[in-house]
Formats: C-alpha cells, structure tokens, sequence
C-alpha cells in the first residue's frame, strides 16, 4: 500500500511540474523585442519608444529601441538592423527608411526565424502591404498612418485658410522615405486636383526635418515671394523651422498660413500663439503600442496580426488643441 501511495505521490508531483511549469514558462517568459527606428531626436519617435514600453510592460517584455541620429542615414539604420538580427531577438519592429533598401535585410531576418512586424513606413516589399503576412519573406505587416490620406486632408485645411487662391510653398522632411513621400504627393496632388486657383512652387527639402535648413529655405521663399500665401511643412522639424523663418521676417502672425505635421511642445506652442496655423497629429504611442503588441501575440500565440494596422490621424489647430480624442495623441 505505501509503495502504491508513493507511486501516486510522485505521479501526482510530476503531473503538477508538467502542468504548471509548462504553463508558467509559456506565459511568464519575458520576451526580447528590437524595434529599429527612422530616428531618435524627435519628439515623434520618443513618443512611438514610449507607447512601445508601456506596451511592453503590460505584456511581460522588454524592448530595446535605436535609430539613428537623422532620417537620411539609411546605411547607418541598415547597420542597426543587421545588429539586431544578430542579437537573434524574439521579434524585430522596423521603421524603413528607403524604399527597398532594407528588404534583403528583412529577408535576412526571416531566414533567421525571427518574425518582424514594420512600423509608421513600409519597406517596399515584393506585393506591397497587401502580401505581408506570415508567406512573406519581408514582413508580417505594418501599423502606420495613411500619410497620403493626411497629406490630402492638410491641403483641404490650408485651400480653406487662405480662401482657395494663392502661392503656396511644400517643404518636406524627405523624398526616399515612403511617408515623406506620401505626405508630400497626397498634399500635392490634393491641390492640383481640387483648387485650380493655387499655384504650387517647387516643392523643397529639408532632408532629414532639420529646422535650421527649413528656416533658411522657407526666409528665402518669403523674400522671392511677397505674395505667399501659406507653406506645408510636412514633419516636426519642417514646421518648427518655417515658424522660426516667420518670426526672423517678422510677419504679422497669420499673414503666411502653415500647416504641419506631428507635434512636439515647439510646434504646439507655434499654434497656441497663432504663429502657425495647425497641423496633423499621426498616434505615435499607438503606433508602438500597435506594434509590440502585434509582435508579442504572435510570437506568444501565433496570432497572425493585421498586414495594415492604421493607427489613425487628426487635425488640430488653437481650437481643437485641449479636446481629450486631440490631446491624447499629442505629445511635448
């Protein structure tokens, strides 16, 4: 009887190791994420890094999360991504600079067994967006905002601002990134479209979004064009410059309407003070919540995520700027 009951005792231990520790180690492992980003000085991507972590925390992982130190540096950004495939990490979120650039990288990363999920920029995988998914060799998917769509809806703001007529200026932040890109043609081609009364002068480039290069672009337009009527600036450091070049001429606050993007406590000031006329806001915390969360649940469950994630976006201006559904997705 005792050999018996020791039998079932041990039987009855082994099962409870088997049953729990299994369990246990399925749901308490701590997994690894990398998350390579365009960038890491503007205030946008230090808001995508903290809706990355909070996302982490809830869900039992940590993440490590680089770019570098301007949105022009694709090699640089390429080195950071092969650094982390090399860590061999539960999971990779990127954030492509470059059109194609990255995809043998992306393959690379496959090979590996490590799964990736992109993040505000697609790389220009083989199929586009539609044939991400787990068959793809590049990427599972991409949460993102529809810069194109957002691009159109700034054009629509600033038509309205300066009554459908008149010169007006774009600077963009970039012309081989797939959102500057976006940003700039779904503005432009809004324009040209829709309001045959404005004139579009030759698109510029601040390459990368630095402010002090959009200050001196956006001064020599006001000096070459007495009659400008409004400027499109389509990143954070875009607008931060061009408000800069406005208080340099010392315009009248309004005379030159500019609409922006993104939103940072300079730009947000801008607004309030009536310097800048408003600007488009992306849900960067949702963008890296979205994307840790997609990487997690999949690696944890095998829950396929979405291949398009948007994550929405809004305009705001010295109005709208304290609604909660606004300042949620706003960031200092």
């Amino acid at each position: 009887m005792k050999k018996v009951l020791t039998i079932v005792a041990v039987a009855s231990a082994m099962a409870l190791v088997v049953g729990t520790g299994s369990a246990v180690n399925a749901a308490e492992k701590t997994l690894k994420l990398e998350l390579v980003s365009k960038g890491e000085t503007h205030q946008f991507w230090q808001a995508v890094k903290k809706g990355a972590e909070e996302q982490a925390k809830k869900m039992n992982a940590t993440i490590h999360f680089q770019g570098p130190a301007n949105e022009t540096m694709i090699d640089k950004q390429l080195e950071m991504l092969d650094g982390a495939i090399a860590l061999k990490p539960d999971a990779i979120g990127y954030a492509a600079l470059g059109t194609t650039e990255s995809v043998s990288h992306l393959k690379a990363a496959k090979a590996a067994g490590i799964p990736v999920y992109m993040f505000d920029t697609a790389a220009s995988c083989e199929g586009g967006v539609p044939k991400l998914g787990v068959s793809s060799d590049c990427a599972l998917g991409v949460a993102y905002t529809n810069s194109t769509a957002a691009g159109s809806l700034a054009a629509d703001k600033l038509a309205a601002l300066i009554g459908g007529k008149g010169k007006v200026l774009v600077v963009g932040h970039s012309q081989t990134n797939q959102t500057g890109i976006d940003r700039r043609d779904g503005f432009v081609n809004r324009i040209k479209a829709k309001y045959k009364n404005i004139t579009l002068l030759p698109v510029q480039y601040s390459e990368g979004g630095d402010a002090l290069k959009a200050q001196e672009i956006v001064s020599a337009a006001l000096v070459a064009n007495k009659d400008l009527k409004g400027i499109y600036g389509t990143n954070e450091g875009v607008s931060i410059g061009a408000g800069q070049a406005f208080k340099a001429a010392k315009l009248s606050k309004g005379k030159v309407k500019l609409i922006g993007f993104d939103s940072g406590k300079q730009q947000m000031a801008n607004i309030k003070s009536g310097l800048q006329s408003g600007a488009i806001t992306q849900s960067p915390m949702g963008i890296g919540a979205k994307t840790v969360e997609a990487l997690v649940n999949y690696v944890r469950n095998k829950t396929v995520p979405k291949n398009l994630i948007d994550t929405g976006f809004y305009y705001y201006d010295k109005k709208n700027i304290a609604e909660p559904k606004i300042a949620g997705n706003l960031y200092e």
